[in-house]
């Protein structure tokens, strides 16, 4: 019975050792707290804020956009851009277009003298030819038939060997629309190049009197009146961003001049070096001003959201952490770190760390900061 009561008092010993000893952590965290929150505050004489001339600035909640900045460059859209191959090997026998000319859709482009295109145009009348007096001796064999002057056997073996010239009379004119020529009765090996679309010609590769391949391209063609401006999104930006977003482009190249244009397409895909989501913006090409491959930013008109933000110069930077002072009463003010967002016309966004209606030290926040640090760590920043 002894044994039990010593081994009780010895249990109830450890317990209230441990209760005084996290009571007194506790106190001793609790009181730690309370310094270190004390010592985020300031307290300043009535004339030292008089000599500060300081302002503050009321946290409201409101509606406004921002802008978001992306680097990108330029490239002509897919679709409007043609690559004019010659078609047929040959010699150039003349040209009619010089770089940066506007050209029409259907408008002669150049000459081409080829004996490949004589070929292909010899064997088509060849089997056009024999096509037509194939058709003609059916005629002639049915008429004779008619009159017992020939026998069935005849007729069945000329339409066979009908069929047999058609098959080659076909593959000719498959031969003449896969060089891009025309099915007519033209003989010559003279080829004449025409545009198929309307566009800019921003390339030359003929040279009259030179010897070309068919796949060697005569010039490109583009529709430049829009581009492309292929840029990046952060991770961070994605939120704020849709497809419609307005957007404005200032390119490298012409620094005071904006481009209009639309956000046309948000990227599934992160890139896993970059972190970044691709994006692409059609704009219109004002003046002809932009060119293929240009350097530039766009800046993104995010949708209305409501929120929280403030003059750029009430926020103070520290160890790479963004602080504001607030107006806790006439005399007193609080140092208190803040999550900024983005930057649109001098004001900044404030992600966190404010509540509605609190007051900000606007103008003389940087002279606040000198004083905070010297009365509270001895040292300034």
């Amino acid at each position: 019975m002894k044994t039990k009561i010593l081994s009780f008092l010895a249990i109830l010993t450890i317990c209230l050792s441990a209760v005084f000893y996290f009571q007194s952590k506790g106190e001793k965290k609790g009181n730690e707290e309370s310094e270190k929150e004390e010592s985020s505050y300031l307290n300043l004489s009535e004339e030292k804020i008089k000599n500060l001339d300081l302002k503050t600035e009321r946290v409201i909640l409101s509606e406004y956009s921002t802008e978001i900045e992306l680097i990108g460059e330029t490239e002509a859209i897919p679709d409007a851009v043609i690559d004019i191959p010659a078609r047929v090997a040959g010699r150039i026998t003349s040209v009619h277009f010089i770089e940066g000319d506007k050209i029409q859709k259907g408008q002669l482009l150049a000459k081409i003298d080829s004996p490949e295109l004589a070929k292909l145009r010899s064997v088509y009348q060849s089997a056009k030819a024999k096509y037509n007096a194939s058709e003609q001796n059916i005629q002639r064999i049915r008429s004779l038939i008619q009159m017992n002057l020939a026998a069935k056997q005849e007729l069945v073996d000329a339409e066979a060997n009908l069929k047999l010239i058609r098959s080659e009379r076909i593959a000719a004119e498959e031969n003449l629309r896969a060089n891009g020529l025309a099915v007519n009765d033209e003989v010559s090996g003279i080829y004449k190049l025409y545009s198929p679309k309307t566009g800019l010609a921003i390339s030359r590769n003929a040279i009259p009197g030179s010897l070309i391949p068919s796949d060697q391209n005569l010039t490109t063609i583009a529709d430049l009146s829009s581009l492309w401006f292929q840029a990046k999104i952060f991770e961070g930006d994605l939120q704020y961003l849709s497809e419609g977003n307005s957007v404005k482009i200032v390119l490298n190249a012409y620094p005071d001049l904006g481009f209009e244009g639309k956000l046309d397409h948000i990227g599934e895909k992160v890139d896993p070096i970059s972190r970044t989501i691709h994006a692409r913006i059609v704009f219109k090409n004002k003046e002809k001003k932009g060119k293929i491959g240009l350097f530039g930013k766009a800046f993104v008109q995010t949708k209305p959201r409501e929120g929280i933000r403030m003059n750029s110069g009430a926020i103070l930077n520290y160890q790479n952490k963004n602080y504001v002072f607030v107006k806790v009463s006439e005399d007193k003010f609080r140092w208190t770190e803040v999550e900024i967002g983005q930057k649109t016309d001098g004001k900044i966004e404030i992600k966190q760390g404010l509540n509605e209606n609190e007051e900000v030290v606007s103008q003389g926040s940087f002279e606040l900061k000198s004083i905070f640090f010297k009365a509270s760590f001895g040292e300034e920043d």
